[in-house]
């Protein structure tokens, strides 16, 4: 049907710099997809400090934001860091009517 786009799968990668991991997600990151991410997010969480690379990121819902403050409790219970970078328009808006942006640290890297 002309006009109706598929979903964007999710997907994420994980590469290490400098001491830290950069988790970089793509897609859509939501009900459906969250469930599959938070267990592989909260083990990486038990390691070094986390940055989570959000500029590919199509979609984030409640569910993503879930996740995300599940990976900053857990990197927290180490006394680990997460960072978020590259926050979409859409979302940087969410995390700010949800006061999350007071909570998880948002790095400006241009």
């Amino acid at each position: 049907m002309a006009g109706v786009h598929g979903r964007e799968p999710f997907s994420y990668t994980v590469t290490p710099l400098g001491g830290r991991l950069v988790v970089t997600l793509r897609g859509e990151l939501d009900a459906s997809t969250a469930p599959e991410f938070v267990p592989a997010l909260l083990e990486l969480a038990d390691g070094p400090d986390l940055i989570l690379d959000l500029r590919h990121l199509t979609l984030i819902d409640s569910s993503g934001l879930a996740a995300l403050v599940a990976g900053y409790r857990r990197v927290s219970e180490y006394d680990g860091v997460l960072a978020l970078i590259g926050v979409p328009r859409f979302l940087s808006r969410m995390l700010a009517l949800t006061q999350l942006d007071r909570v998880i640290p948002v790095l400006d890297v241009a």
